[in-house]
C-alpha cells in the first residue's frame, strides 16, 4: 500500500465525535487520517499495548529459546502457534465483518 496519498475527503462530526476520534486513534497510536482510512477499510486498529506486554512477549521468546531441543516438536509447535495467537490477537489490526 506505498500509494501516493493525493486525495481529500471531508466529513461534518460534532465536537463530541471529533474528540473521540482523536482520542481512539491517538490510543492505537495513529494519525486520525490513518485511523479513519483503516476504519473504513475495515479494519479494527488495536489500541497501542503497554511496555509490559512487550516485555512479557520477549521472555516468552527466551522460553522458547531455552526449550528448544528439550522438548517435543509438538510441544513446541503449540508454544509457537500460541505466541502467534497472542500476537494476532492483540497486536495486528483485523478485518471486521461487513454488515450489508
Amino acid at each position: 500500500m506505498n500509494e501516493i496519498k493525493n486525495k481529500n475527503l471531508f466529513i461534518r462530526v460534532s465536537e463530541k465525535e471529533k474528540n473521540l476520534i482523536e482520542r481512539n486513534a491517538d490510543r492505537c497510536g495513529l494519525t486520525v487520517s490513518e485511523y479513519l482510512r483503516q476504519r473504513a477499510l475495515g479494519y479494527m486498529p488495536r489500541a497501542v499495548l503497554p511496555e509490559v506486554f512487550f516485555s512479557f512477549s520477549d521472555k516468552l521468546d527466551a522460553l522458547c529459546v531455552v526449550c528448544e531441543g528439550k522438548i517435543s516438536a509438538d510441544t513446541e509447535e503449540k508454544i509457537i502457534a500460541l505466541i502467534d495467537e497472542i500476537t494476532a490477537e492483540l497486536i495486528l489490526p483485523q478485518k471486521e465483518r461487513l454488515v450489508v
